[in-house]
């Protein structure tokens, strides 16, 4: 629920450039992913309640919406994605066993409260991303309105808009007054040292799998979107290694945070551009969206608290400094290979793409030719492709693009990955200190430690929270 929650936020900035009527074509799969969880939640009776009600609402509105939207091939892949966590949330709860209960207090006041900031986060994710339909509705009214080919639809973009922006408030009005102190003191399970390390293990064999037997654009961007997110959370943790004396501060400020930003920022690129070359027909396992999704997750289970970025005691508390840091090297290790085989499918794989976007990204490339002088080959697609929005091959003109943004993430994930291999250089015992971050050793180890420590000069490092914010 917390993934899908940042999904919409994401969703949020990039709906003034998406199809808005695409989106609402996705739209019903999020209220039925949600409602099949709702429907899964504890609560103090079978009767139906205000917050049922409420559901049944929404979805009544969705199938409303469906019809009115027309008969479009276009859907929204985020939305889609959206809609997927929510079913699989609802699947591991129906897994569990826990809805077959029926004696009368089979659930805690805890469990209760639990449930409630569940439906708040759930409530409060379609509340984002209906604002996300609506802003992308109101920019294809306005394409519509000043270009008349484009109004071939009974139920213009811009009345769907309004009807979008009453369910925003159906949303709203649950939320209200809720959102946010529902989630405070929500259930946590103890962090497991082994989860960050084994998510970037299965990531690794999963997108390197991907990329090489079935490379399509779809696993293109969900193996950079993947490496984007874990990064940003890469960033955070480092950090915290810094302020826990793991990490020479000069060493980050100069070397490793450079080199980690420009690494995200790459990835970014990257994700960025292969997204919107792909087809809305294309896939990839879904195995890699799984293992994408827990790399993250994993990740975000150490650098936020709810809402907020954890600070660095929080950290401290929740995993061992020493098997942290391992794991950052290892994932570090672990992206510079897919980086690498994600740039050889930049090169060689075949794959499609939307035929339309092709078309737009040639048109906005400048000719270097000169006049009179023929096309470049693969400089033009097809009309009859463009005009139903097929799936072609990769122009030729548009993968030397490609080629150059997985060059970039290459380079730097390998600039990243040497930056941080002096991360302890100078500092032998870094990995044992402070004790905070350490499992209990015997006390003259910890003494032992601790005298180190001192005369490395760094027992008088004073504990800071990590400024900045985790998305999540």
């Amino acid at each position: 629920m917390d993934r899908a929650n940042v999904l919409a936020r994401g969703l949020l900035y990039e709906a003034p450039h998406l199809d808005g009527r695409a989106m609402l074509q996705a739209w019903g799969e999020v209220v039925e992913g949600a409602s099949e969880l709702w429907r899964q939640l504890p609560q103090r009776s079978d009767l139906p309640g205000s917050g049922r009600q409420v559901i049944d609402q929404l979805e009544r509105s969705a199938r409303t919406l469906h019809r009115s939207a027309g008969g479009g091939i276009d859907v929204d892949p985020t939305l889609q994605e959206i809609g997927q966590m929510f079913t699989e949330a609802g699947e591991l709860i129906t897994r569990s066993g826990v809805a077959e209960r029926r004696e009368p207090d089979r659930w805690t006041d805890a469990q209760l409260r639990d449930s409630f900031a569940a439906r708040v986060n759930i409530m409060h994710t379609l509340y984002v991303a209906s604002h996300a339909v609506s802003v992308g509705l109101a920019q294809t009214a306005l394409a519509e309105q000043f270009d008349p080919r484009l109004r071939v639809h009974r139920v213009t973009a811009e009345e769907l808009r309004h009807q979008v922006l009453g369910i925003e408030e159906i949303t709203y009005s649950y939320i209200k007054g809720h959102y946010p102190q529902a989630l405070d003191g929500r259930h946590r399970e103890p962090t497991d040292d082994t989860r960050i390390p084994g998510a970037i293990a299965a990531w690794d064999v999963h997108a390197q799998r991907a990329l090489t037997r079935e490379p399509t654009t779809h696993a293109m961007t969900r193996v950079a979107g993947a490496a984007f997110s874990a990064s940003v959370h890469v960033h955070a943790l480092w950090r915290a290694a810094v302020q826990t004396g793991h990490v020479d501060p000069w060493t980050f400020d100069n070397e490793i945070s450079p080199a980690l930003e420009t690494m995200i920022e790459t990835w970014g690129e990257a994700h960025t551009y292969f997204q919107q070359l792909t087809h809305h027909q294309d896939s990839s396992p879904l195995a890699l969206s799984r293992a994408g999704w827990e790399l993250a997750d994993a990740m975000r289970e150490v650098t936020a608290t709810g809402r907020m970025p954890a600070s660095v005691q929080d950290m401290s508390d929740r995993v061992d400094g020493e098997s942290l840091v391992k794991s950052l090297h290892r994932f570090h290790a672990t992206l510079t290979g897919v980086a690498g085989v994600f740039h050889d499918a930049t090169r060689n794989a075949p794959l499609l793409v939307d035929a339309r976007v092709a078309n737009d990204i040639l048109r906005a490339t400048p000719e270097d030719n000169g006049p009179g002088t023929p096309p470049v080959p693969d400089a033009t697609v097809a009309p009859r492709d463009v005009l139903h929005k097929r799936a072609i091959p990769l122009p030729r003109t548009i993968r030397g693009r490609a080629e150059e943004i997985g060059r970039q993430a290459t380079m730097a994930t390998r600039a990243a990955m040497r930056s941080t291999l002096a991360a302890s250089d100078g500092k032998p015992d870094a990995m044992s200190l402070p004790a905070s971050w350490t499992r209990p050793v015997e006390t003259a180890g910890r003494l032992s430690n601790g005298r180190r420590y001192e005369r490395l000069g760094a027992a008088g490092g004073k504990v800071r929270a990590i400024t900045g914010q985790v998305p999540g």
